[in-house]
């Protein structure tokens, strides 16, 4: 049996551990033998919300989506993440769960004068958290707004349980999965995202969803450049997604503010990767991400449009196509493309033609 989390009562104290991965431990901490990949104490506190659920982000992409978080700080503790610099992150280590969550959605819902299409799980936190308050709390939440017959946008680097396999299955035409990977490797995946769920749990989500009727798409974001964007790595990405006919994936390069440059250096400073990265940043671009107020270093424009397109060209081998949303990327199309492409799944939204809108590359590059 997998375990997800786990609480150790030591004296009049209660620590929270989450458990990850596959080595075999066995002593006093833990009654029966099980197996962990690791083990880091974590402090989860439940909270009340007191602002209406159904949120809408500053991000253009997400301007007229509807999204949920259903935690304040995120278990995965990725590298990269840009939720770490929000003035209301916990800090690392922490999770702050909305217990009053799923009755507030309930009584939210009835009093609503139009129902969204879809809600989106999640822009700054991942619905699934290995911790059961978390995963319980996301169940019930998206079993609601099924219920109401309100789609269901999902992106996790988390571990998709049975009971929400079950859940999609009943409600196929409501819901869309992304899968978010970059890399079969594991030695980078657990530098960079060292507490989600591994590549080769992720894969098993899409083989699991294949099985229940979902095909999911995948989320390269973000691909970083000299490691998880080389030719090596993608290719042998392709070959598994190909296997379970994967068409679709977003893509989007690594964008650097201070916080984020300073966790990666924490993450990688005795590697060889951290120099690797700062040196394709050195000769980047500063940018305004569309609807955020501070700038980011982005990569070179036209190193980002020629990788862009050559990834394209790639995936297209495996039958997979491709596409950049305009808010990461406002320097080469301001086109909101998460939304065109995920409000397809739920309603009658034109589908994007290709990795670009053209004319404003046009406009922008030439």
């Amino acid at each position: 049996m997998a375990l997800m989390g786990l609480d150790i009562k030591w004296g009049r104290n209660i620590n929270r551990f989450i458990l990850c991965g596959k080595q075999r431990y066995s002593g006093t901490l833990l009654n029966n033998p099980c197996i962990v990949i690791s083990y880091r104490k974590m402090h989860i506190e439940s909270i009340e919300r007191k602002t209406a659920v159904l949120a809408r982000p500053t991000l253009k992409c997400l301007s007229q989506v509807a999204t949920i978080n259903p935690t304040i700080g995120c278990s995965h503790q990725c590298a990269y993440c840009y939720a770490r610099g929000y003035s209301i992150y916990p800090g690392d280590g922490k999770v702050l769960v909305y217990e009053n969550m799923a009755e507030k959605l309930k009584k939210e819902l009835p009093r609503r004068r139009k129902l969204p299409k879809y809600v989106f799980f999640s822009s700054s936190s991942d619905a699934l958290q290995p911790i059961p308050q978390v995963i319980n709390l996301s169940y019930e939440l998206m079993q609601t707004l099924l219920e109401y017959n309100i789609g269901i946008n999902l992106l996790t680097k988390g571990r998709i349980p049975i009971k929400f396999l079950d859940l999609f299955k009943r409600h196929k035409k409501l819901v869309h999965i992304q899968i978010g990977i970059t890399t079969l490797n594991r030695n980078i995946q657990r530098i960079i995202e060292p507490y989600a769920a591994t590549p080769g749990e992720r894969i098993r989500n899409i083989e699991q969803l294949c099985n229940v009727g979902i095909v999911p798409e995948v989320k390269l974001d973000p691909l970083i450049p000299g490691i998880t964007d080389t030719k090596t790595n993608l290719t042998a990405l392709f070959r598994v997604l190909q296997k379970y006919e994967v068409n679709a994936m977003g893509i989007n390069y690594l964008f650097l503010r201070p916080f984020i440059k300073k966790n990666l250096y924490k993450s990688l400073r005795k590697t060889s990767l951290w120099e690797e990265i700062n040196a394709h940043y050195q000769n980047g671009s500063s940018i305004n991400l569309l609807a955020e107020k501070s700038r980011v270093q982005a990569l070179d424009v036209h190193y980002r449009k020629n990788s862009y397109h050559a990834i394209d060209e790639l995936a297209g081998l495996y039958k997979i196509s491709a596409y950049v949303c305009g808010c990461k990327n406002p320097d080469i199309t301001e086109e909101p493309l998460c939304d065109i492409n995920w409000g397809k799944h739920f309603q009658d939204t034109p589908k994007q033609k290709g990795l670009f809108a053209s004319q404003i590359l046009t406009e922008k590059i030439f």
